[in-house]
Order: C-alpha cells, then structure tokens, then sequence
C-alpha cells in the first residue's frame, strides 16, 4: 500500500472552513454523535473515516443543516453552525446519492437545478466536463452507470462552484474501475478549475474505504462510535505508525541466530514459518518513552550487513509499507483497551 499522496502544499492561511464544538446528536437515549470537536482548515482535502454507524453521515447532515444538534456548535465557512442560510450557497454536497429525473438528460438535470437555485443554466457543459460526462450529456440518467450517476450527482452539487464541497461515501457501491475514476475526480475537484479560481476550495469526503481516502486526502478526521478519535494531516497520522520487514534466510536453520540478530540492533521481531518479521518505526516517529526510533531505511541496511558479517545470506527482504487501515486498526485497539 502506497503513502498517502498530498494533492496541495498545505492549508490557506485564514479563517478554518469547518469549525465546531462539542457536536452532539441524540435520538432518544441513543448517542449517534458525542461531543465532537472538528477543525478543518481551508483548502485541504479532507477525509472523514470510519466503519458504517460511526456517525459519519449524520455529522454531515450536521454540519450541512439538515439535522439540528443536540448540543454543540461553531461554524462553516465562517457563519454560524445555526445559520445554515448564512452558508449553504457557499456549499455544495452529495449526500447519500443523487436524487435526480430518470427521464431526463444529465445535461437537463443540470440546467433544471440551476434555474431552481437562480443560477446561469450555461454552467452546467463546463460542469459536465469537469465530472467527464460530456460525451453522455444527452443520454437519459436512467441509461447512467451506477458511477456515472454519482458523477452526475456530483456535478449537481458543482453548480454553485461552491467553497466547501461535501461528498458523503462516494464510492458506495462501484466496481474497482469506478472507485479508481472517483478517487482521480475527487483529487482534480480539489484543484483550482478553469477560470483560474482565486479562493480556496474546500473538500470534505467521507468513506469507509481507507485505502481510497490514504491517496487523495492531506488531512484526516477518524471517528469511532460516534467520537473523534484523530484528526490532522494524513501525513502525521501515519508517522505514528510503522512498517514491517520480512527477512527470509537462504538457509532455515539461520532462522534462529537472524532473530538474535536483528533483536540485538534493538528492532522487535519475531519468527513466523520461513521467515522473520521485523517492526520499523519512521524516523519521525518517538516511542512512549520519547526515544527517537529508527528509520527503516538505515535499519534495513543495519541488519543486512549483521547478516552478511555472520556469514547469513539473505534471499528476501521484503518492505511492507503500514497502510492507512493497520493504522486506523492500531488506533481502534488502542481506544477499546482504553474504555474498558
């Protein structure tokens, strides 16, 4: 699994696009959300993770308005979190799939949505090239593929050529091709479009697939039961983490003394078959005790000259890169030890 790849050179500087306090939704005696303090800065892409009934989308509805809090707020795009008037014309989302006239062409669905909302209906081919459906605008949206519809319906949420851009698991339900052609629509979404737009974009997609969010997002927000449980750059969220190496000798019976090894350079490891695995820690990253721990690089080069020097051949070395979800499944553990 690849790092997660940075698709802006950070934040604006200024005022944080969401802003919130202690959001809390309740139906009844159950908790959906508690007491969740959210920043995300302007201009990032932000991903909001977690399994299914971690309170995701009601979060959105949320921020977005369509659901009042139990308690809590703040603000988006700078305007209060109770005056959703104040800030939904700088908003556009898709929340839980597009609701749209099977009948009609993507090209009409978007031109009657933007007489609706009083906007040029003239925007809706710059719209529907930016989503790639220009070569299907005149095609019925009943003829649409399950990701064409969700592109369409994103281009919906496009027409106000909004600040903040909320896409609530879009993904859901698509073939491997159609993830691999939203992840690259989120990603160019994020970027200035044509025109040469001058003010920040913000984008805030949420999903329970971590390997698709580990590649278009810069910033992270991790939400397990209904609380935060991490937020900020992908990047640091992932230096808390590690890799792990496997080292497989030419011989078996070294098995033993390369263990001895690799823990006599201070890397945790243990034998699993043919092989030893090895745990490295990035270089930016401290343990609890606030010692510095290796970087895998110099480490992987440490124990291939101990091997070397002690007369062990190794005929595989294999670097597996942690991924997002080891990470978010670290984190998970980490807090349900914590709560019992």
């Amino acid at each position: 699994m690849t790092a997660a790849t940075t698709i802006r050179t950070g934040p604006v500087t200024g005022p944080p696009a969401i802003d919130v306090r202690g959001l809390t939704k309740r139906y009844g005696r159950r908790t959906v959300v508690q007491n969740l303090d959210i920043t995300v800065p302007a201009g990032v892409v932000a991903g909001f993770v977690g399994p299914n009934g971690a309170g995701k989308t009601t979060t959105l509805r949320m921020l977005l308005g369509l659901v009042r809090p139990t308690a809590g707020g703040g603000t988006v795009l700078g305007e209060p979190l109770r005056a959703p008037e104040d800030f939904l014309p700088r908003c556009g989302a898709l929340i839980e799939g597009p609701a749209l006239y099977p009948g009609l062409s993507g090209r009409r669905n978007l031109h009657s949505l933007a007489v609706l909302a009083g906007q040029d209906p003239a925007i809706a081919d710059d719209v529907l090239d930016q989503v790639g459906l220009a070569g299907r605008a005149d095609d019925a949206y009943r003829t649409y593929s399950l990701g064409m519809k969700q592109r369409l319906g994103i281009g919906a949420a496009l027409l106000s050529d909004p600040d903040l851009l909320v896409l609530d698991e879009p993904t859901n339900g698509l073939d491997p091709a159609g993830i691999r052609q939203m992840r690259d629509l989120v990603r160019s979404l994020a970027e200035a479009p044509p025109g040469e737009r001058q003010r920040a974009r913000t984008v805030l997609v949420s999903s329970h697939l971590l390997a698709e969010i580990e590649q278009i997002c810069d910033w992270l927000i991790v939400l397990e039961k209904g609380r935060l449980a991490y937020q900020g750059p992908t990047a640091s969220f992932m230096a808390s983490t590690g890799s792990r190496v496997e080292l497989r000798p030419e011989s078996p019976d070294a098995l033993g003394m390369l263990a001895d090894l690799v823990a006599g350079l201070g890397l945790p490891c243990e034998r699993a078959g043919d092989r030893v695995l090895v745990e490295i820690r990035p270089a930016a990253a401290t343990d609890p005790a606030g010692d510095a721990r290796p970087a895998p690089e110099p480490a992987l080069a440490a124990v291939n000259r101990a091997a070397h020097a002690n007369g062990i051949t190794l005929v595989e070395m294999t670097w597996r890169q942690a991924s997002l979800e080891d990470r978010y499944r670290d984190l998970v553990e980490v807090t349900a030890g914590g709560a019992q």
